[in-house]
């Protein structure tokens, strides 16, 4: 999942585990319709169970939350009219037992009909036929002893209404879906309604691209152009895994007012609700990188997964101390998959690597909260030590990269790591353990990365930048508030670029001047002009020995303290072959995958 803004907690709700015997003729399968209003105002809900045999009490549940966002829904509040009626149309008596769990009496009923209303919103603005989006556990109640039987959903529109999802069509009669238990079941989001759909081919598999709610123009968004552009990042990250796990894939894009956008994954589909005005006005950077991050989870969260994430509870908040893995690498492919699919320019990945990091610098968890534990509080956060584990896993995929990289020779890569992975997890059986991460990338490289993951994963230590990037041919320039300040760049030559009313302009340095020498020090490269500033207190004189229009002179100034952050990566110019191949493998997907 991904969120571009934050949306309130709301307080879980402690329930009883319930769960009765059944004999061998008792309930096999649930079955569903479900029939729109045509004002879209709401939808009318049927949930059939039969065959009973000797029950005496059903229990229904409304999930607390949706796989992929790890906080509590109060989905109950959309739910109205909830009845049930037993095959003889008698009905029955309903206790509600807290606000999202009722229990039926059935004793002496061979079958029971739940019948309910579901308040949605029609997000077609104008008139005409009504755009609705329905997320399973938003919509789909369920009973603990029914979680793993089949269920099948029949969908009855009004007249012009479409439909769009990932659910699995079951031949034979229209608008008729089934899934072979509940989780898969309320893993497909819907839209239903007044839809546009478009589709292509990627590797042999079909895509379906859904747009509805406030559509932008062919003008404003040129649809050609946007099919090639999703066409483009499928292939890219088919390039990173490889065989599509899935029979046909739906991308849902509900455009609306949203404040920015947001995702959720699944098996075989994504929802992405993105801001109209942005659509419209041709602003799709967003869109393209959300794409790309929800379409690359159908791996990284869907299939490589700890075991905690599937079978699901949908009683409780579910933890996993890895989210920034599952999180945070897939927006690191995001990035990755964007460069690879020329989606974005030269220099742009190492920009967008950069801008990461600060953002994650300035956060309240900075240096306190490590990746493991961010993961692990995201249902009960404390704004005062908070620090996004997508930032932090992002930073950390790069990080690791370039370590895997290095001690293979170049010869494997984090890719094949997450190839690895999807094949070994091998959903739909259960997902790893804690540690088997540590364990893959052994066994597929041969690095031990114990240690690394002991000091930036389970503890809150900074990120080694200036230690691993320069194996990659990257120049790391980090300086903190307070460190020594002079605000001069150079060239490959150490010829210097000087900002007006920075402290080395103020000692007279000009662009153009080459640098000779710091305090006494002759300079030979940039490295060693980096090692000598590191050495300057903030406060202390300066020496600048220069050559400028082919006299040398002497000036003399003060070192000031830096008052930000200062991160920028940055290929080097002296850089060797090795580590200039290492980067561009990184960048190209090379080496290809074992």
């Amino acid at each position: 999942m991904k969120l571009s803004f934050a949306l309130p907690l709301l307080a879980p709700l402690l329930l009883p585990s319930i769960a009765e015997a059944q004999s061998p003729f008792d309930l096999h399968e649930v079955a569903w319709t479900m029939t729109p209003e045509d004002s879209g105002d709401a939808v009318h809900l049927e949930m059939v169970l039969t065959p009973l045999q000797d029950r005496e009490r059903i229990v229904l549940r409304m999930p607390l939350w949706r796989p992929g966002s790890y906080r509590y829904f109060n989905y109950q509040n959309a739910l109205s009219n909830l009845t049930a009626t037993d095959s003889r149309g008698k009905e029955r008596n309903i206790t509600t037992l807290d606000p999202r769990t009722w229990e039926v009496d059935v004793r002496g009923v061979t079958g029971l009909t739940v019948a309910y209303e579901l308040s949605v919103t029609n997000e077609n603005p104008g008139e005409g036929i009504p755009a609705l989006h329905l997320r399973g556990p938003g919509t789909f109640l369920y009973t603990e002893d029914s979680l793993e039987l089949p269920h099948s959903l029949q969908v009855q529109l009004p007249r012009r209404w479409d439909f769009a999802s990932g659910h699995r069509p079951a031949t034979g009669k229209k608008n008729f879906f089934r899934s072979p238990n509940y989780d898969v079941f309320v893993d497909c989001p819907m839209a239903l309604g007044a839809l546009e759909k478009s589709e292509f081919e990627s590797h042999g598999t079909p895509f379906e691209v859904v747009f509805f709610g406030d559509l932008p123009t062919e003008k404003e968004l040129p649809r050609a152009d946007w099919l090639a552009t999703v066409s483009a990042i499928c292939e890219a990250s088919w390039d990173v895994v490889g065989d599509y796990p899935f029979e046909r894939y739906v991308f849902l894009y509900l455009f609306n007012r949203i404040g920015g956008y947001s995702g959720l994954e699944h098996l075989n589909s994504t929802t992405i609700v993105f801001n109209a005005r942005a659509a419209k006005s041709g602003r799709l950077a967003d869109l393209e990188s959300v794409t790309a991050h929800e379409f690359f989870h159908l791996w990284n969260v869907k299939r490589i997964r700890p075991a905690q994430l599937g079978p699901f509870d949908y009683s409780r908040d579910v933890r996993t101390r890895d989210l920034w893995w599952l999180e945070g690498i897939t927006s690191y492919y995001a990035d990755i998959i964007l460069h690879r699919a020329s989606l974005r320019g030269d220099g742009w990945f190492l920009d967008a690597q950069a801008r990461n990091f600060r953002g994650q610098y300035g956060s309240s968890g900075y240096g306190v909260l490590s990746p493991e534990r961010s993961s692990w509080t995201v249902w009960d956060p404390n704004p005062r030590t908070a620090i996004s584990y997508y930032d932090s896993g992002q930073s950390l995929g790069l990080l690791l990269d370039v370590q895997i990289r290095h001690h293979t020779q170049n010869r494997r890569s984090l890719d094949d790591v997450v190839r690895f992975l999807t094949r070994w997890v091998d959903y739909p059986n259960s997902g790893y353990q804690p540690g088997d991460l540590e364990k893959a990338i052994f066994a597929v490289t041969g690095w031990d990365c114990h240690a690394f993951f002991d000091r930036h994963i389970r503890s809150p230590r900074p990120y080694p930048w200036r230690e691993i990037m320069p194996l990659a041919g990257i120049d790391v320039r980090f300086s903190e508030p307070g460190d020594p300040y002079l605000g001069f760049g150079v060239d490959e030559n150490l010829v210097a670029t000087v900002p007006e009313k920075s402290p080395a302009a103020e000692a007279g340095l000009e662009t153009g001047d080459r640098i000779l020498a710091l305090n006494g020090t002759k300079v030979k490269s940039f490295a060693q002009l980096k090692e000598i500033i590191a050495q300057l207190t903030a406060g202390a004189e300066i020496e600048y020995r220069i050559k400028r229009k082919g006299a040398s002179r002497t000036l003399r100034g003060r070192v000031a303290e830096r008052s930000r952050l200062l991160f920028r990566l940055q290929r080097s110019p002296e850089a060797t072959v090795e580590q200039t191949t290492l980067l561009d493998g990184l960048l190209a997907g090379a080496p290809m995958g074992i």
